[in-house]
């Protein structure tokens, strides 16, 4: 029987991922070239990148198991 805490931490990655893509997206396209912004645009692009790859690792664990 699966836990529903690892469920839950993958669905949680997956919407992370998502604000904060859509987050880095809107501040790219709204905001000018100020350093603190410049840092927070890689900063969300970041988190999304690292919270997307890893719903796609929990989801290809799930799947081979």
């Amino acid at each position: 029987m699966k836990s529903t805490f690892l469920v839950n931490i993958k669905e949680r990655l997956l919407i992370v991922g998502s604000f904060s893509l859509i987050i880095s997206i809107l501040l790219n396209l709204f905001t000018g070239a100020f350093p603190i912004l410049d840092f927070l645009k890689g900063l969300f692009t970041g988190i999304s990148l690292v919270t997307n790859l890893g719903y796609l690792f929990k989801l290809k664990l799930e799947r081979n198991s």
